[in-house]
C-alpha cells in the first residue's frame, strides 16, 4: 500500500471514529420509534382468548393520544347533557 493510501485509510477511519454525540443519538431514537412492541389484551367476552397487537412507540403514543382525546370528549358531552337536564327541570337536580 502506498503513503497516500496509509494516510486515506487513517482519515477515513477518524472521521466515522469521532462522529458527533448527537448523532448517535438521533440514530437510536429513529430505531426505538421503528421498533414494534407488542401487548397482549384480553379479547371481551372470553376468559383465555388474547389478541395480539404489535405497533411502532409512535403509533401507541398516537392511538393513547386518541383515546385520551375521546374519553375526555364523552366526559365533557354528559356533563354538558347532565346540566342541560337539569336546568330543564323545574326543581333542578338534586
Amino acid at each position: 500500500m502506498g503513503r497516500f493510501s496509509v494516510v486515506a485509510v487513517l482519515g477515513l477511519v477518524a472521521a466515522t471514529a469521532v462522529a458527533p454525540a448527537g448523532a448517535q443519538d438521533v440514530t437510536d431514537q429513529a430505531a426505538q420509534q421503528e421498533k414494534k412492541i407488542c401487548r397482549s389484551e384480553k379479547m371481551t367476552g372470553s376468559l383465555t382468548r388474547r389478541i395480539r397487537t404489535c405497533m411502532t412507540q409512535a403509533e401507541w403514543d398516537r392511538q393513547a393520544e386518541g383515546t385520551q382525546r375521546n374519553t375526555d370528549r364523552f366526559s365533557r358531552d354528559v356533563n354538558r347533557a347532565y346540566a342541560n337536564d337539569c336546568q330543564s327541570r323545574p326543581g333542578g337536580c338534586y
